[in-house]
C-alpha cells in the first residue's frame, strides 16, 4: 500500500493577487505607499491663509455662504422685528461669520455669552441679559479635563474652559456660556485628551491640492517668460568665452542683436553665424490645470463654478448639481451651527420677547438666487395654493382668517408684493376688517 502524501496548510489571503504582474506582492510599487499622519502647526496655517488665495477660498467660502442669507424667524411679525433687532445689536450674523472662520482655520473657536457675570465657571442663566458676544480661538481657550460621568450631559467632553489672558491668571468658564464650533471634526477615539472638543483645519487634508495647484500655476507663470526664446548660434563662441578679455565686446554684440531687433523687427548676423528662435507649446496646459481645479474641488468640496464664478471648461451642463451637493453640504453646517447656538438663541428669545412663544422657530434661508422667472413661478403656485386650501366653500378646507394671515406672512417673507406689510398695518389683517364691519351700523 502507497504510503499517503503529507498535506501542507497554506495560509490564503482574502483579495485579488498575479506574481507575474508583481500585484499584491513585496514587488509591488503600490505596495509601498501608506499614509502618515502629518500637523500642520498655526503658524503655518497661517501663512497658506495669508499668502495663498486657494487656501483663502477653502477657509472662507463655506463660512462667508453658511451666513450669507443668515436665517428667517417664523413668528408673528411683531416678534421678529425684535428679534432681529437684537440679533443686530448683539451683531450675531458677524460674530458666527467670525468664528466660523477662526474654527476653519484653526480647528476650533467659540464665542463668549458675555453676560457681565463675575461667577464665568457657573452655569449660563438664561434669564440674564447678553450684554455682548465675544470671538475666542483655540490658541485662547484651553478645554479642561473631558468628562467621564456618562449620567452627565457633558459626558466625552469638557465643561470648563480656561481663558489664557496676557498678565493674568487663566478665567475658568463653563461651556454652556460658549458656542463651541469645530473646524473640521475628529473621528469619535482618534484623540484621547481634551483637545477631542476641537477639531482640525479644514486645510489639514486639502493641503496637497492646494499645493499642488499653486504649484502648477507658479510653474505656468515661469513658463510664460520661457514661451520664445531667440538661439544665436556664433562662430567660435566657446573660444571666446574662455578668454574674460572678450566679455565687452561680447556684451556690445548682444546688446546691439537686441537693439536692432527691437527697432525694425529684423535680425542682421554674419553669413556664417545662425538665428533660430523658439516657442513653447500651451496647447495642453488648459487641461492639465484644469484637472489640477478638480481635483481641488474635490479635495475641498467646493463647487469648480463656486471658486472660479463659471463651470470648468470643456465639462457638459452648468455645475447646478455640484451646486446643489455644495448648498446641502453648507446647510448641515448651519444645522451644527444652530444646535451649537442654543442656549444663546433661548437667551436672545428670552430677552427680546420676555418668555419664549411656544409656536417660534427659524429656518435658514435658502441661498440659491431665484430668478423673476422662477420668483413668479412660485408666486402663481402659492396662489393657486392658497386657493384650493380655501375650497369652494369659503374656509371649509381652513379658516379664512387662519389662512390669510398664513399667506400674509408668506408673502412678504418671499418679497413677492412690495408695501405689502405696510398696507396690512394701515388696512388690519382680514379679521380686523371682519370686526370693523360687525361695528358699523
Amino acid at each position: 500500500m502507497p504510503a499517503r502524501k503529507k498535506t501542507q496548510t497554506v495560509a490564503m489571503g482574502d483579495g485579488y493577487a498575479n506574481v507575474l504582474a508583481n500585484l499584491a506582492t513585496e514587488r509591488d510599487k503600490a505596495s509601498g505607499g501608506m499614509y502618515t499622519g502629518f500637523m500642520y502647526d498655526p503658524m503655518q496655517l497661517l501663512a497658506s491663509y495669508q499668502t495663498s488665495w486657494l487656501a483663502a477660498k477653502t477657509v472662507d467660502a463655506p463660512a462667508e455662504d453658511a451666513t450669507r442669507k443668515w436665517r428667517q424667524w417664523r413668528t408673528y411679525q411683531s416678534n421678529i422685528d425684535k428679534l432681529e433687532a437684537l440679533e443686530k445689536k448683539l451683531k450675531l450674523k458677524q460674530r458666527l461669520h467670525e468664528a466660523l472662520i477662526a474654527a476653519r482655520l484653526w480647528g476650533g473657536a467659540a464665542i463668549y455669552i458675555n453676560q457681565q457675570d463675575r461667577n464665568q465657571d457657573k452655569p449660563l442663566n438664561v434669564a440674564r441679559e447678553v450684554k455682548s458676544l465675544v470671538v475666542l480661538t483655540r490658541n485662547e481657550l484651553m478645554p479642561e479635563a473631558i468628562v467621564t460621568d456618562i449620567n452627565s450631559e457633558y459626558f466625552g467632553r469638557p465643561e470648563y474652559y480656561s481663558l489664557q489672558t496676557t498678565g493674568n491668571a487663566p478665567v475658568k468658564i463653563h461651556a454652556s456660556r460658549l458656542v463651541v464650533l469645530a473646524g473640521r471634526m475628529q473621528p469619535k477615539g482618534a484623540v484621547q485628551s481634551a483637545e477631542i472638543s476641537w477639531g482640525m483645519s479644514v486645510l489639514s487634508s486639502a493641503m496637497d491640492a492646494i499645493k499642488q495647484l499653486d504649484s502648477v500655476m507658479a510653474n505656468v507663470c515661469s513658463l510664460v517668460f520661457e514661451a520664445k526664446v531667440d538661439v544665436f548660434k556664433f562662430k567660435d563662441w566657446a573660444s571666446m568665452l574662455s578668454n574674460p578679455a572678450n566679455d565687452a565686446v561680447l556684451a556690445r554684440r548682444l546688446s546691439l542683436q537686441a537693439t536692432q531687433k527691437s527697432i525694425n523687427g529684423a535680425v542682421v548676423i554674419d553669413s556664417e553665424d545662425d538665428y533660430e528662435p523658439k516657442s513653447a507649446s500651451f496647447g495642453g496646459l488648459p487641461d492639465v490645470i484644469t484637472k489640477f481645479a478638480e481635483n481641488y474641488s474635490g479635495a475641498t468640496g467646493i463647487p469648480f463654478s463656486r471658486v472660479y464664478g463659471r463651470a470648468a471648461a470643456g465639462l457638459s451642463g452648468s455645475g447646478e448639481g455640484d451646486e446643489r451637493t455644495y448648498y446641502d453640504s453648507i446647510n448641515h453646517m448651519q444645522t451644527e451651527c444652530g444646535e451649537a447656538m442654543g442656549l444663546l438663541d433661548e437667551c436672545i428669545i428670552t430677552q427680546a420677547l420676555g418668555s419664549r412663544p411656544s409656536n417660534l422657530y427659524y429656518e435658514w434661508r435658502p441661498l440659491r438666487q431665484l430668478t423673476e422667472a422662477e420668483r413668479a413661478e412660485i408666486f402663481s403656485k402659492t396662489a393657486n395654493g392658497l386657493r384650493a386650501l380655501a375650497g369652494t366653500t369659503a374656509g371649509a378646507v381652513v379658516p379664512l382668517d387662519a389662512l390669510s394671515d398664513a399667506a400674509v406672512n408668506e408673502f412678504i417673507e418671499q418679497g413677492m408684493l412690495p408695501g405689502l406689510q405696510t398696507a396690512i398695518e394701515k388696512y388690519g389683517s382680514l379679521n380686523e376688517q371682519e370686526d370693523l364691519g360687525d361695528e358699523i351700523p
